[in-house]
């Protein structure tokens, strides 16, 4: 991928959050100047939460010397039914194709502005293959307040995870993308993370892993206690937190997979 980038100097590349970041690493390793030897302007991504992370957002603009953009889509409903525009506040839907709804997953009731909860399409030109009510299992929220660049459809304020990616931990509901957003935030960590759940005397016991970047000379328990309290602080969960050497988690190629289940026999 590397060398097709460098042989026909792209301009723009489409990769998962997680692709960028892999792509950008390996680069570096085989000791490529992205700035100078690569042309890579722009990089529109989707598939994972990522794009709407501003952290993650800036550690990739970061590497690659280039600007982020969002989008979101899916095979069922349009191949692309949201993005992110030069404000980078969100993504622009497609009113006009795409009917929107964001409901709270138990209940079905509307959620309020600003408010997470299930989207829920429904297609409007379609004929061949309509979807009425067609529930994602992608948590958002959303805004319908007219967006800087002058633009006034409804804009999501990211994806903040899937219904089937959602932990609850003591009662609180946790995404790895709340995650994402420390360990990519500060640059003592390589941005990579994995959870790990557990179940203990009935309770559900949260395990982060998460790396060390490789210029990090500190303590690794002082750095373990300050993820430990920037988590507590932003979900309200606490978790053991595991530091791990740069290089020590698998890169993902594409989707990457941040929740290890361990949990056996819960309702036994």
């Amino acid at each position: 991928m590397l060398k097709i980038i460098s042989q026909f100097q792209a301009t723009a590349i489409w990769k998962t959050p997680s692709y960028a970041c892999y792509l950008g690493e390996m680069a570096v390793k085989e000791g490529i100047d992205i700035r100078k030897e690569l042309s890579i302007k722009r990089i529109f991504v989707a598939g994972e939460p990522g794009g709407s992370i501003p952290e993650t957002r800036q550690r990739i603009e970061a590497l690659w010397g280039a600007s982020i953009y969002d989008y979101y889509g899916l095979s069922d409903i349009f191949g692309s039914c949201a993005g992110m525009c030069e404000e980078k506040n969100g993504l622009h839907w497609a009113e006009d194709h795409i009917l929107v709804e964001v409901i709270d997953p138990e209940s079905g009731e509307p959620i309020p502005e600003g408010g997470r909860g299930e989207l829920v399409l429904t297609t409007l030109k379609k004929s061949a293959r309509p979807m009425i009510r067609f529930r994602t299992g992608d948590i958002v929220s959303f805004t319908s307040d007219p967006c800087a660049c002058g633009r006034t459809s409804i804009r999501i304020l990211g994806v903040h995870g899937r219904l089937d990616d959602m932990l609850i931990i003591k009662g609180v509901n946790v995404f790895p993308s709340d995650i994402e957003a420390i360990a990519r935030k500060d640059h003592d960590f390589t941005g990579e993370y994995k959870l790990i759940v557990e179940r203990e005397n009935h309770l559900d016991r949260l395990t982060v892993e998460v790396e060390r970047s490789a210029s990090f000379t500190g303590n690794d328990a002082e750095l373990s206690a300050r993820f430990a309290r920037q988590l507590q602080s932003v979900t309200g969960v606490s978790a053991k937190v595991v530091i791990l050497p740069a290089d020590t988690l698998p890169r993902a190629t594409h989707k990457a997979k941040r929740v290890e289940d361990r949990r056996t026999g819960v309702w036994s």
